[in-house]
């Protein structure tokens, strides 16, 4: 719904505007009024736009980007956000008014269907009614006090009533699960007093740019948000009631510097609550011979892989405490990336299971549908297509169709592709994603990874140095690209050195490309550390080198090179006869 066509410039149905703003104020000033910080913050805004005359320009758009800190590119077709509040602020004014009838003399509503909330004169009390009617038959009798008795046993029978439904939806709500949102954020630039203010401001509005194509994060749109304190509320639906917790909030404080021969910023991660300095730090970036719009961009990447990434500072916080209180949505997509990253076998089953209940809960969640794609990639046994892995893809295609804007569905949709042998739509899919986060190293280091295990060499190797020129540091998959790079062309030393600096003792092609360049250099220290790490991982590892390899999708080319170092390392193929044994280690009997 893009906007509230069925309004009038005032929507008071026989109250004053003096009136209704009064019951505004003091609904959203009553604890009693389970709402969330947003939501409030929701109905105040489109009260006011009403107030002001200006219902009819009300959109799902405006709504998003002043209330919410959506982007300036928000598609309302797409983020259905507004629509999702404006549900839940209904659901919690009628609450409200139900379990709080004697309150005030108006009441507001928000009709399914609009934006702007309807002013309405209270109800008459229903026992005034009753009261009414029967001191007008017992009028000029001795009845009244009998009634009266019978006022009061009605009023101790409904209060008993409450209590018991009251007690049913509180154990109902104790019992159901609690949801994590994404953390608000809001960004602020200090002046550092020496003139460079318009070039601070330029960082500030590139980096909002920057951390937005993440989407790992809620943007606020003022500098201080409205906090929420992390606290669970209870919702209420149609007939249960679900927790929720809602969104931690955070307020990163940015000041720039300038020297003569470097630009850096000061950056301080508070807790807008209690003014508590969570996280500081320094990024700074050399001038040399660099353009001002170099210095720039490299200084808003470095900032937003900071505090936006996965590994960044701000979800390294939102983990910690999902840690200590795991709930279900954004909790399952932080544990899960940290078990991707430790490649944490139980961790992994532990995050599908909970990402599998949040999906069940809501089914058009793109970020679930994404990670769940990834984890269940992750969790396949490596070789053909199978149900696991169409599940998978069907999974990353749900999550393209909800957010098209989404690197991680792009990302997901590329992982998925390549593993069900869609390879020329896997590499479009990681240079969308790319595209829409050219920031992130990690879709860089995989396409790349991709690329070269496909036989395009150049391609693959620059995609890995690039995603190292991204974040200054190498992720584990270029560095394992260049490391086979480097042993394709035979520089089998700087291929150990590198491989052996990853520090990933279960990645089996690692272990593998370790042997081989062990074995081309005679290194027998080294090809005896990777034949150990292989033999716990594959029985018969040489007999199994090159279906395994296959089912990688890895070209033949780079096989048979890497064939030849298991030999030279004494590990002989079933295709070929042994090439000799390097001392300390007994070399397998060809088949």
């Amino acid at each position: 719904m893009e906007v509230d066509v069925n309004v009038d410039a005032r929507a008071l149905e026989g109250v004053t505007e003096f009136e209704a703003k009064r019951e505004l104020d003091r609904l959203l000033s009553d604890p009693q009024f389970h709402s969330t910080d947003r939501n409030r913050n929701f109905l105040r805004f489109v009260a006011t736009e009403m107030f002001e005359g200006r219902a009819a320009a009300v959109k799902a758009y405006t709504i998003a980007v002043d209330v919410f800190g959506r982007p300036c590119s928000f598609d309302p077709t797409t983020d259905p956000i507004v629509r999702i509040e404006a549900t839940r602020l209904r659901a919690s004014l009628a609450q409200y008014y139900e379990t709080h009838d004697d309150e005030g003399s108006v009441r507001i509503e928000l009709p399914r269907g609009r934006y702007i909330p309807v002013f309405t004169k209270a109800p008459p009390q229903a026992e005034n009614l009753y009261e009414a009617e029967f001191v007008e038959i017992a009028e000029d009798k001795d009845t009244y006090s009998g009634w009266r008795k019978a006022v009061i046993r009605r009023r101790l029978g409904l209060a008993a009533l409450g209590a018991v439904v009251c007690a049913f939806l509180w154990l109902i709500s104790g019992r159901a699960p609690v949801f994590s949102e994404k953390p608000n954020v809001a960004i602020e630039m200090k002046s550092a007093g020496n003139g460079s203010d318009n070039e601070a401001g330029f960082i500030r509005d590139y980096l909002m740019t920057a951390l937005s194509q993440y989407q790992t994060l809620k943007l606020a749109a003022e500098e201080f948000p409205d906090n929420t304190g992390g606290s669970v509320i209870r919702a209420a639906s149609s007939f249960f009631w679900s927790n929720r917790r809602t969104s931690a909030s955070y307020k990163v404080i940015l000041k720039y510097h300038t020297a003569e021969d470097a630009r850096s910023v000061w950056w301080q991660v508070v807790d807008p609550v209690t003014g508590e300095a969570l996280r500081s730090g320094v990024e700074q970036v050399a001038v040399d011979d660099k353009r001002a719009t170099d210095v720039r961009r490299e200084l808003v990447v470095r900032l937003a892989n900071r505090f936006a990434d996965m590994n960044g500072v701000l979800n390294g916080l939102e983990l910690t405490r999902e840690l200590a209180s795991p709930a279900l949505g954004n909790g399952c997509v932080l544990r899960s990336a940290m078990a991707l990253r430790q490649r944490d076998a139980t961790q992994l089953q532990q995050a599908r299971t909970c990402l599998e209940k949040t999906l069940a809960a809501t089914p058009d969640d793109a970020d679930i549908n994404a990670e769940l794609a990834i984890v269940n990639l992750e969790l396949a046994t490596p070789g053909v297509p199978n149900e696991a892995t169409a599940r998978a893809l069907n999974l990353a295609k749900r999550a393209v169709s909800l957010s098209p804007t989404s690197d991680r569905a792009a990302y997901a949709q590329m992982l998925a592709q390549c593993r069900n042998g869609l390879n020329e739509a896997a590499f479009v899919s990681g240079y969308r994603a790319l595209g829409l986060n050219p920031n992130n190293s990690l879709i860089a280091a995989r396409l790349g990874a991709m690329l070269f295990s496909h036989g395009r060499w150049a391609e693959g190797a620059g995609m890995a140095i690039k995603s190292g020129m991204i974040e200054g540091v190498l992720p584990g998959d270029a560095v394992l690209t260049l490391a086979l790079d480097a042993y394709r062309r035979e520089d089998f030393a700087q291929a150990l050195l590198r491989v052996q600096q990853m520090g990933r003792s279960d990645d089996y092609v690692a272990n593998i490309l370790e042997l081989a360049a062990a074995g081309q250099i005679q290194n027998a220290a080294g090809a005896r550390e990777a034949a150990k790490r292989l033999n716990a991982q594959r029985d018969e590892f040489a007999r199994s080198f090159r279906s395994e390899m296959a089912h990688r999708h890895y070209a033949h080319e780079i096989v048979e090179k890497l064939a030849a170092g298991l030999e030279k390392a004494g590990f002989p193929l079933p295709s070929s006869p042994p090439t000799g044994r390097i001392e300390g280690m007994r070399p397998r009997p060809a088949p």
